[in-house]
């Protein structure tokens, strides 16, 4: 059986308070129905984004939400149906929770599988678990990162998650966190386990009443450091899963996800504080830009344009709008122009 070991650490406790505290703050939020929408809807991209990009697809956000919401293609087959296929089952997730009688069971493990790999693998590597040995590599080396379980284990590992996931009294973000980290540690499939646990884990905080309306994109956390993620989902270990991972300690893990979720909920909040107060509503460019503005000292709109591959006339418009709303400073002129954070 399944029976993880962890200290709930003073650190987590204070972090649950608050998320407790943003949660009831957040499902008290009125929010007009067309900005609802327009939330909504860009969780749903960024969450596809997020998840894609921490496994190397390489298609912008804005190019995310020109293929799921505009049908666009921009040459890049497989990365378009890795994004396609996971936002359509971001949009299943109510159906799936009916039909699964909101359980995360094996065979729904399966259903997603076969759905986030359509069209991106063979029929018979999809919805199935694993019949050999794989390993994670360092990026451009043959060196092992991880060799996870062999085979012979994978099923009776995630029949034992599953049951453990049913029946564990514990608080769900910290059963989402252990359940997230134990999925990708048994990597149960060739291709697709960072997008399943993601994708599951959300499943499971939906079911267990955290889905936060829908519009808190929880993997941008992982998105924008995604060394610490593997780190921290690794940890000290060896490379072998059984020479330490099989009996891994979730207590640092666990820190770092609920600290995590916090930040993005806050984050969130924010926005919508941001645009009740000043009617402003900053879009995924704008809201990138002024947490890179946090450590850099200015940016100009040739830059801008370059970063999010977009028109010169849209980067104009989007640092218009943040000097409007009083969130950037100008200083020179014409082409030289730099905005910096006030």
């Amino acid at each position: 059986m399944f029976d993880p070991k962890f200290t709930v650490s003073n650190q987590t406790i204070i972090a649950l308070t608050e998320i407790e505290r943003l949660t009831i703050l957040l499902n008290k939020a009125a929010i007009p129905a067309p900005v609802f929408d327009h939330i909504k809807m860009q969780c749903l991209v960024a969450l596809t984004h997020f998840s894609t990009q921490i496994e190397g697809n390489l298609l912008s956000i804005e190019q995310v939400s020109g293929v799921v919401e505009k049908n666009r293609t921009f040459g890049l087959h497989r990365d378009e149906n890795e994004v396609k296929n996971y936002f359509a089952l971001l949009e299943k997730i109510p159906g799936l929770i009916k039909k699964h009688r909101q359980r995360v069971a094996p065979k729904l493990i399966l259903e997603c599988h076969s759905s986030l790999l359509c069209k991106i693998v063979s029929h018979n590597l999809r919805g199935r678990l694993r019949d050999v040995q794989n390993a994670i590599y360092a990026a451009g080396s043959k060196k092992i990162v991880y060799l996870p379980p062999e085979p012979k284990d994978v099923q009776g590992l995630i029949d034992d998650l599953c049951l453990w996931t049913a029946d564990a009294k514990i608080h769900p973000i910290i059963l989402a966190a252990i359940f997230h980290n134990q999925f990708v540690t048994v990597h149960p499939f060739i291709d697709g386990n960072g997008r399943s646990a993601r994708f599951l884990t959300l499943f499971l905080l939906d079911i267990k009443g955290y889905d936060w309306k829908g519009i808190v994109p929880v993997d941008r956390y992982y998105a924008d450091d995604r060394p610490l993620y593997y780190k921290m989902l690794q940890q000290d270990y060896s490379h072998n899963y059984y020479f330490g991972r099989h009996n891994t300690d979730f207590s640092r893990w666990i820190d770092y996800y609920v600290e995590g979720i916090k930040n993005i909920l806050q984050g969130t909040l924010n926005q919508i504080e941001l645009y009740k107060t000043q009617n402003v509503l900053l879009n995924n460019r704008q809201t990138k830009m002024l947490r890179y503005l946090l450590n850099s000292k200015s940016v100009t709109a040739q830059e801008y344009a370059l970063r999010f591959n977009i028109s010169a006339r849209m980067a104009a418009r989007d640092l218009r709008q943040l000097v409007e709303w009083g969130r950037l400073g100008v200083i020179g002129r014409a082409r030289a122009t730099k905005y910096f954070l006030r």
